[in-house]
C-alpha cells in the first residue's frame, strides 16, 4: 500500500509538473494606431487639408454611393467645405458620370464639377470590405460655379477615412 501511495504521488508529481508550461514574457498590447482621418488637396496652388466629417456608404436611388464630406473644425471662420460621391465601393477608379463633387471656397462661394469633364478623377487604393473599414484614394477634380465664370482644379488629392455601413 506504501508503495501505491508513493507510486501515485511520484505520478501526480510528474503530472504536475507536465502540465506547468513555460509561459512567454509579458509583453504590451501595441496601442492601434491613431488614424488622421482627412482630405487634403491644393485648390489651384494654394494647400488645404480638412477633416473628414462623415464617410459612408448609402443608397441613392438604385446606386450604391461611396461619400466623403470634408471641413474645417471651425466651419464659421473657413468656410471651405468638399463632398466628393463616387457611383461604387471598389478599390478601382472613377471617371466623368461617376463622380460627383461639391465645394465651397474659403469666401463661401460654392463650386461644383461638370460629369463630363475628362480631367475629373477619382481613384480608391484601399477600401476595407467590412463593416467600418478604412478608405484611402486620391483625386483630381475641377470645378466651376454655378454661372461657370470661375474654376477652380482640386489636384494631388488624397483621401484617408473611416468609412460608416457595410
Amino acid at each position: 500500500m506504501k508503495n501505491n501511495s508513493r507510486r501515485n504521488v511520484f505520478l501526480l508529481a510528474i503530472l504536475f509538473l507536465l502540465s506547468c508550461g513555460k509561459q512567454d514574457l509579458l509583453s504590451p498590447i501595441p496601442a492601434e494606431e491613431i488614424k488622421n482621418y482627412s482630405i487634403s488637396f491644393k485648390q489651384d496652388t494654394v494647400p488645404v487639408k480638412l477633416t473628414v466629417t462623415s464617410a459612408r456608404k448609402e443608397n441613392v436611388g438604385n446606386l450604391l454611393v461611396t461619400s466623403i464630406d470634408g471641413k474645417f473644425p471651425d466651419s464659421i471662420l473657413q468656410m471651405n467645405n468638399l463632398i466628393i460621391r463616387v457611383t461604387g465601393d471598389s478599390a478601382r477608379p472613377y471617371s466623368y458620370t461617376e463622380i460627383f463633387a461639391s465645394y465651397t471656397d474659403s469666401s463661401g462661394n460654392s463650386f461644383a464639377n461638370d460629369v463630363a469633364d475628362t480631367i475629373n478623377t477619382v481613384r480608391i487604393t484601399k477600401i476595407e470590405k467590412r463593416q467600418n473599414g478604412n478608405v484611402e484614394g486620391s483625386f483630381t477634380i475641377r470645378v466651376s460655379n454655378f454661372t461657370k465664370t470661375k474654376t477652380l482644379l482640386l489636384n494631388n488629392g488624397k483621401f484617408s477615412f473611416f468609412c460608416i455601413g457595410n
